[in-house]
C-alpha cells in the first residue's frame, strides 16, 4: 500500500511547485512599476584620438650679459628668483665710467661753443663753407662720444630684458666680465610650449584636428587647451615631423619646464557622426551589451542590443549601431528591470 501511495504523493508535490512558480511568474508582471533614471541621448561628431609624449619647455631662454666690462660688485639676485623687466640685477663699479663720462661732456661743452661761434661767423660771412663743415664734423663727433660715455654709464646696471626666472648665475661678486660675457640663464615662462613628433602619416591631417588638450600628471593638470606654434616643413632625422604647442601658464596651475606631458589630439572624420551614451547605462546579459531604451507612450522599457566603439571622455562611451542618436535610455537602476517593465521617472529628471 504505502508503495503505491508514494508516487502519487510525489505527482502532488511536482503539481503544487508549478502552481507556485507560474503564480510568482504573474506576480513579477504585475509587480509595482520602478523609479528610474533617464537622459536624452545625443550625437557627436566622430573624431579619432591620437596620443603623443611630449615635455613642458620655457618660452625661451635668454643668456644675459654686460654690454660693458669691469669688475662686478653687486649681484642682487639668486637662481630660481622672479625677476620683472627692467629690474636691475648686478652691477659693474662706475667709477671709471663715470670719469670717461665727465671727459666726454667736457669735451662736448666746450666743441658745442666754437660750434655756436663759428656759425655765428658764417652768417655774417666771414667764414668760409669748408671751415664750418669740419668745426660741425668735430662737434658731432663730441656728441657722440658724450652721449656713448652716458650710456656705458647706465650700461653699468644690468636690467632683466623680460619677465622671468633667474635659471642659472654664472658670475659672483667681485669677478671681471668682459662685454658680451653671460651673466645670467633667463627664462620666459609668460606660456610653455610642448614639443612633440608627428608621423609623416598624419601630418597632412594636421588641417582636420579638431582639439588639442596637453595633460601633466605631475601637476595635477589635465585638458588644458593649447595653441599650434608651428609644425615643421620638413622631417627631422626620424621621419617625423617636429611640432610646437603653446599652453598658457598661470599663477593657478604648477606647470614647471621640464616636466613630462601628454598630448591629446581629436582627428575629425570627416561628416560622421556617434551616438553617445553614459557608461552606467549599458549592461551584459549572455555575452552582449544592451541599454534599456524608454517608451513614453506606455511608459515601458525595452531592452536594445547596442555595439561599443570607445570609451569617450566624461564618463561616456560611443556605439556604432543599434541607436540612432534620439531614444530616452535608462541610466540608472539598469540590472534591476525586467523586459516590457513599467517604470516611472523621477521627478529630478529633465527630459
Amino acid at each position: 500500500m504505502r508503495k503505491q501511495t508514494l508516487p502519487i504523493l510525489l505527482a502532488f508535490v511536482v503539481v503544487a511547485i508549478s502552481v507556485v512558480s507560474c503564480g510568482s511568474k504573474e506576480e513579477a508582471k504585475q509587480a509595482a512599476p520602478r523609479y528610474v533614471k533617464v537622459e536624452q541621448l545625443g550625437t557627436r561628431e566622430n573624431t579619432e584620438e591620437l596620443v603623443f609624449h611630449g615635455q613642458l619647455k620655457e618660452k625661451k631662454e635668454v643668456n644675459v650679459a654686460f654690454k660693458v666690462g669691469g669688475q662686478v660688485f653687486n649681484v642682487l639676485v639668486d637662481e630660481g628668483d622672479h625677476v620683472k623687466k627692467n629690474q636691475v640685477i648686478a652691477r659693474i663699479d662706475p667709477r671709471d665710467y663715470k670719469i670717461q663720462l665727465q671727459s666726454a661732456k667736457a669735451q662736448y661743452i666746450q666743441i658745442e661753443g666754437e660750434y655756436a661761434r663759428y656759425k655765428e661767423l658764417y652768417k655774417k660771412n666771414k667764414l668760409p663753407v669748408n671751415t664750418l663743415e669740419k668745426m660741425e664734423a668735430g662737434y658731432l663727433a663730441a656728441k657722440s662720444a658724450y652721449e656713448a660715455a652716458q650710456n656705458a654709464l647706465n650700461d653699468t646696471e644690468l636690467k632683466a630684458p623680460f619677465e622671468g626666472f633667474i635659471y642659472r648665475k654664472k658670475i659672483s661678486n667681485f669677478e671681471n666680465v668682459a662685454p658680451g660675457q653671460p651673466i645670467f640663464a633667463l627664462l620666459d615662462v609668460s606660456h610653455l610650449e610642448v614639443g612633440f613628433s608627428l608621423p609623416e602619416s598624419k601630418v597632412n591631417q594636421a588641417k582636420n584636428f579638431t582639439q588639442i588638450t596637453v595633460d601633466v600628471a605631475n601637476a595635477n593638470a589635465y585638458n588644458l587647451p593649447t595653441e599650434v606654434l608651428s609644425i615643421n616643413e620638413k622631417a627631422n632625422g626620424n621621419d617625423m615631423f617636429d611640432v610646437r604647442l603653446m599652453v598658457n601658464n598661470s599663477e593657478s596651475n604648477d606647470l614647471k619646464p621640464g616636466m613630462s606631458a601628454k598630448v591629446r589630439i581629436a582627428l575629425s572624420k570627416g561628416n560622421e557622426h556617434k551616438v553617445v551614451l553614459p557608461v552606467e547605462s549599458v549592461f551584459e546579459k549572455q555575452g552582449k551589451k544592451y541599454v534599456w531604451v524608454f517608451n513614453q507612450a506606455n511608459n515601458k522599457v525595452v531592452s536594445t542590443e547596442v555595439n561599443v566603439n570607445m570609451i569617450e571622455n566624461l564618463g561616456l562611451i560611443s556605439v556604432t549601431s543599434g541607436l540612432k542618436g534620439d531614444e530616452l535610455v535608462v541610466i540608472a537602476g539598469v540590472h534591476s528591470l525586467v523586459e516590457n517593465q513599467e517604470v516611472r521617472i523621477l521627478d529630478n529628471n529633465k527630459l
